[in-house]
């Protein structure tokens, strides 16, 4: 099946893309590095803060069970810290 004029002018478009990438490579990594350590680092206090909220919320239902266990009140659904 034969290629149509777009698709020839999309093949011929990608392949000069291509081109000029691999030439460039090393520009573009230069140029790209200082954006994707941004946003390495954002992500990275994202997952801290995201982690820390988890953990608080472990450790309220810890203090719950534990309480429960001792006789402090009776086993249910623990609230969640600095809800009550």
């Amino acid at each position: 099946m034969p290629l149509t004029r777009s698709e020839w002018i999309c093949l011929t478009t990608g392949l000069a893309v291509g081109a000029l990438a691999g030439a460039n490579s090393d520009k573009i990594k230069t140029a790209l590095s200082g954006l994707l350590g941004t946003i390495k680092d954002s992500v990275g206090d994202g997952y801290a803060a995201a982690a820390q909220k988890v953990a608080e919320h472990v450790e309220g239902l810890q203090d719950a069970v534990a309480e429960a266990k001792s006789g402090g009140q009776p086993a249910g659904p623990a609230a969640a810290p600095g809800t009550t």
